[in-house]
């Protein structure tokens, strides 16, 4: 049987011998561009991965995947994005081929081809309140796409609140949960939530009672994905629950023990990260988790929002917050709980026995 693959993420279910003959996999060969962008109005530097489709009966479709020319365009697609106020063109963008490897951006491994990694990159200030249109046409055949997203707007984390004038600690145990709070932004209807665990290492010398510190550096947990919220409604209090539990055996899992009596680890601080996505991002997660496959021997048509191509654009948001000092009690824990003890975690510096749980 034909080999089908298409590229940037978009998954396409494993045919058998019942597939219908409805499907016909020896039609004419249809142009068919895959998009996947997510416009982000937090940043001035946008990337877009438009790759193509293909079909072929002399190759394994594996085989192809591994082939640059396979899954890229070359020149002959120009891409541009129109920024539209209220239905009126106001901006033109054009916008460049560029290889991420060149830019520290490799694509992850996977059976398509790692290198080059072909993306699509233009440089503006998006404006929330209008909408933004790519077209890419390939000059070759005259073939056109089009897709078009509102953008989202900035937010505000309220708890950790950035804008107290208090001090303020996060507070986390095994036992317990840490209320993580914002105000959902306009337009957004996911979010995906992180946290920076910040700590530095050093090596403690008993005689002069002090550490020097070698390094210091932070490690990302996320919390969770997707977490809907039920209104695309801006400035609404969305509350979530961090679990306490889950954060310690984080740390449980990325800093493995060392045998150094005198190699010390401290607990710093923790920075989160909340991610809005757009109504059409979720809309593409939720249509495509439940009907992808095959039912009743068709093919079940995959969500997307590109006009005469596949895939998803989109707008996304990334909010940072503030870094935010752990607390005493939350330091002791991760030093000495059931969880974390014995990590050459050093318990907060005004308990006794520092930098020791004894």
């Amino acid at each position: 049987m034909n080999k089908w693959l298409v590229a940037a993420g978009i998954t396409i279910a494993a045919f058998s011998n019942s597939c219908s003959t409805d499907f016909d996999l020896n039609a004419d060969f249809i142009e068919t561009p895959v998009v996947y962008g997510l416009l982000d109005a937090s940043v001035d530097t946008q990337y877009i991965r438009i790759n193509r489709a293909y079909l072929s009966d002399e190759v394994d479709g594996l085989t192809m995947a591994t082939d640059p020319e396979s899954i890229y365009y070359g020149d002959e697609l120009q891409v541009r994005i129109e920024e539209y106020n209220f239905g009126t063109l106001i901006n033109t963008y054009p916008v460049e081929r560029v290889d991420g490897d060149t830019l520290g951006m490799p694509k992850q491994e996977g059976i398509f081809a790692n290198s080059p990694n072909i993306l699509y990159r233009f440089v503006a200030d998006l404006d929330y309140t209008h909408s933004y249109k790519l077209v890419a046409e390939n000059t070759e055949t005259g073939k056109i796409i089009t897709a078009e997203t509102a953008l989202i707007d900035s937010f505000a984390i309220i708890r950790p609140d950035d804008e107290n004038v208090f001090p303020f600690s996060v507070g986390l145990s095994p036992q317990n949960t840490f209320q993580l709070r914002w105000k959902s932004a306009q337009d957004a209807k996911i979010y995906d939530l992180t946290m920076r665990f910040h700590y530095r290492e050093g090596i403690y010398y008993p005689e002069g009672d002090s550490i020097h510190y070698t390094y210091s550096g932070y490690k990302d947990w996320v919390i969770d994905r997707n977490v809907e919220t039920e209104s695309t409604d801006g400035n609404i209090i969305t509350t979530y629950d961090v679990p306490g539990e889950t954060f310690f055996n984080f740390i449980k899992s990325e800093f493995p023990p060392v045998a150094d009596f005198s190699f010390i680890r401290i607990a710093d601080s923790v920075q989160f990260f909340i991610d809005g996505g757009g109504l059409e991002l979720f809309t593409y997660f939720e249509y495509n988790n439940a009907t992808l496959g095959i039912t009743e021997g068709q093919i079940t048509q995959a969500y997307s929002n590109v006009n005469g191509g596949l895939g998803i654009l989109s707008s996304r948001f990334h909010k940072e917050g503030k870094i935010y000092p752990l607390t005493l009690q939350t330091r002791d824990s991760i030093a000495c709980s059931v969880v974390t003890g014995g990590l050459n975690f050093a318990p907060d510096g005004a308990t006794f026995g520092f930098p020791y749980c004894d």
